[in-house]
């Protein structure tokens, strides 16, 4: 797998519907060679920031606010098409300390991604000083949620896909039988000095889903904890919220995931 960011074998926060409508992506990215460097996707990514801010300076304005996209898979660290949340968090350090920049409008299409890196993303956005406001026109499903959640304020265009998926899952691929159909014998032997390594995975093979099942509610109950906090009151649980029920845009704001329907322009007109 390219890169840093596995998707097998994982812990994913994502709407299972566009995890396999993005898998098709993948394969055409490693046949045609498609995919860029961690470095020329930070690059692009900064480039468009600098853009924005460059022409906010050209028409004088001395306070602006900043659109930051995320767009497609969540990622910790930047690979394939996608910035991850460790530069991202970089940037908006960056932003924290500028003293021109307004806001921040957090314009998300992505239904969802890993994991690992999202909530620390999350918590420096819900941290932040500077006013947080969370778009989105497509999707803002499972990790996307998780970091919309987390903005001051959070608004959706009433044309968006869904909204919600709170929760996890992991996705595992067993080859011991392809591999033995071509002759090929696979063995894991451990040192008797390792009984719990792997445990969870040992188990599996084994037929035993209850210690991968456990350590994802672990993961989930975070997940939840951290969206009552982020949302507070404003979040309603209707029993299918935290169950990881998805919705269209007027359903989530009956209960709270989103406090706005409107335009990412109407987003900027905020600041």
């Amino acid at each position: 797998m390219h890169g840093q960011n596995f998707i097998f074998n994982q812990p994913l926060c994502m709407d299972r519907d566009y995890l396999f409508s993005a898998i098709p992506n993948f394969i055409i990215g490693a046949q045609q060679k498609t995919f860029l460097t961690p470095d020329e996707i930070d690059a692009e990514f900064k480039a468009k920031l600098n853009a924005q801010i460059l022409s906010a300076q050209n028409s004088g304005a001395n306070k602006y606010p900043v659109i930051i996209d995320i767009i497609g898979l969540i990622v910790k660290y930047s690979d394939w098409w996608y910035t991850g949340t460790q530069t991202i968090i970089q940037i908006l350090k960056n932003f924290e300390a500028n003293e021109n920049i307004s806001g921040v409008v957090l314009n998300i299409d992505s239904g969802g991604g890993f994991l690992s890196g999202t909530s620390e993303l999350a918590n420096f956005i819900f941290n932040m000083e500077k006013p947080t406001i969370g778009f989105t026109n497509g999707y803002v499903c499972s990790a996307a949620n998780w970091i919309y959640a987390a903005c001051k304020h959070r608004m959706a265009s009433p044309f968006s896909d869904k909204i919600g998926s709170i929760g996890a899952f992991i996705s595992f691929q067993d080859f011991t039988a392809l591999f033995e159909k071509y002759g090929a014998k696979y063995y894991e032997i451990y040192a008797p000095q390792s009984s719990e390594k792997n445990i969870e995975f040992r188990e599996l093979m084994k037929g035993n889903e209850k210690l991968y099942e456990q350590s994802l509610k672990e993961s989930v109950d975070l997940f939840i904890s951290e969206m009552r906090r982020f949302y507070g009151e404003n979040l309603k649980d209707d029993g299918h919220v935290f169950a990881g029920r998805t919705y269209k845009p007027a359903d989530a704001l009956k209960i709270g995931l989103v406090d706005e329907l409107g335009t990412l322009e109407d987003a900027l007109q905020k600041f």
